[in-house]
Formats: structure tokens, C-alpha cells, sequence
């Protein structure tokens, strides 16, 4: 029995002096950092999770040297790792899937935004002339379909769409050194970017009812009213699909 104990014992002390090892190589990777004992305690840990979580082994020196970067500057600031990251469990979670920031707005979000815009346009353009043909159904006859035709609508709401995505990504805000939002477009250039759009969308929507009754029908009240329902709900399971923010329904994530 005692031979077992001293066996643990021994096992023990190795592997004390293992994680002692461990903790001394690492701290002196990060020492030009001059960290203090807390935070080189969180890369000990940090490191230990990303393994835990599945990290590449080839992701884990830039994640960790990003993450030693901010804890200095943090430091000079008195900020602890914790203000700063949380746990280290977090800080792994975070490090292996970033979430999404207004600076990582890429071409595949853009494109997403702009075919929420279009199916927005398309249901309210669509729900407004089924109204209004099932209010007042002489208004059906006249000879010219013009901009209730479904060609015309169409038209109207791509475009619109892409408008739209085009003068809120020239309005949109910033990040300076300091790290806060801020908008550097001056007003007149705002003023211009929204009389802009909004004379392209009149332009287009002028344009689109001229095209003849051959290239541009008008369906039935009940054709658009039916669009309208489709698209409507079809867009609000597309934002939850694709965690779209913003635009007519507001800034709160589904």
C-alpha cells in the first residue's frame, strides 16, 4: 500500500512539475508583453481551453498573441482580463466563432440586405395596389397598367432595394482611433447621397410605368394581395435565417 502511495505521490509531483514547465514556457513567450501574474495566468488557462474547445493547433499562436496584445494595451489602462474577455472560457468561444461586428460588414451581408430590401419594397408595393383594386375595382380598367403592373413593381423594388442598401452603407458611422463610432461624411455630402436616392427611385419608378401593357401586366387584386402575404412572411423567416438587423423592422436581433 505504501509503494502505491508513493507511486500517486511521485505521479503527482511530475506532474505538478509538468504544469509549472508548461506555465514558465509560456510566460516567457509573452514576457515582452510584461503581464502581470493575472493575466499570464489567463493565457495559461486561455491556451488550455482552446484546446479543450478543438482549436487547430496552427490557429492558436496568432489567437493568442491578439488576445496578449489587448491584455497589454488593457493593462496600461488598468483594465483587468476579465473587463477585458470574461473567462477564459468565453475568450476561447469568442476567439474560435467571432461574432459579428458593424466593421465586419462583407459583399455576402450587403447582398443579404439588399434582397431584404427588395422583398420589403415588393410586399408593400403589392399589398398597396391589391388594396386599392379591391377598394375601387374600376380603377382595374384603365387602359394602361403604368406602375401597378407586375414588371413596373419588380423594377421597382430591385432597384429600391439596392438604392437603399447603397445610401445607408454612405451614411454609415465610423470606428476612429479611439474606438468609437463617429460619422466622418460631412452633411452636405449626406443631404446629397439621400436626394440622391430618392431621385434614382422616382426615376426608375417614372421609368417603369411607361413599358407597355405586353411587358408589364396587371394582375388581379387577389394576385397581389397573395404576393403581398408571400413576401411579407417570406421575409421575416429570411431576416431570422440570415440574423439580418436594421432596416424597416428595427435593430433587435431575432
Amino acid at each position: 500500500m505504501s509503494e502505491e502511495k508513493a507511486r500517486n505521490a511521485a505521479a503527482g509531483q511530475r506532474q505538478k512539475q509538468h504544469v509549472k514547465a508548461q506555465r514558465q514556457a509560456q510566460g516567457s513567450v509573452y514576457s515582452k508583453y510584461n503581464l502581470t501574474r493575472k493575466n499570464e495566468e489567463f493565457m495559461y488557462q486561455l491556451n488550455k481551453q482552446l484546446d479543450r474547445i478543438g482549436v487547430a493547433s496552427a490557429d492558436k499562436p496568432a489567437m493568442l498573441e491578439e488576445t496578449a496584445q489587448q491584455l497589454a494595451a488593457g493593462q496600461k489602462q488598468g483594465k483587468t482580463a476579465k473587463a477585458l474577455f470574461g473567462t477564459p472560457t468565453e475568450q476561447a468561444k469568442e476567439l474560435k466563432k467571432p461574432k459579428k461586428t458593424p466593421e465586419h460588414v462583407s459583399k455576402q451581408s450587403i447582398r443579404l440586405m439588399a434582397i431584404d430590401n427588395m422583398l420589403i419594397f415588393l410586399s408593400i408595393f403589392t399589398f398597396m395596389f391589391g388594396l386599392m383594386y379591391w377598394m375601387t375595382p374600376a380603377a382595374m380598367h384603365s387602359q394602361r397598367a403604368g406602375s401597378s403592373g407586375i414588371t413596373a413593381i419588380l423594377l421597382v423594388a430591385i432597384l429600391g432595394g439596392l438604392l437603399f442598401v447603397y445610401v445607408a452603407r454612405q451614411l454609415q458611422p465610423t470606428k476612429n482611433k479611439n474606438g468609437k463610432w463617429v460619422q466622418t461624411k460631412p452633411m452636405w455630402f449626406r443631404v446629397l447621397t439621400v436626394a440622391f436616392g430618392l431621385v434614382a427611385w422616382l426615376a426608375v419608378y417614372m421609368l417603369a410605368s411607361l413599358l407597355p401593357n405586353a411587358v408589364n401586366p396587371r394582375l388581379n387584386q387577389w394576385a397581389y394581395l397573395i404576393i403581398a402575404v408571400v413576401t411579407f412572411v417570406g421575409d421575416i423567416i429570411y431576416r431570422r435565417r440570415y440574423h439580418i438587423t436594421g432596416g424597416f423592422y428595427g435593430n433587435r436581433r431575432k
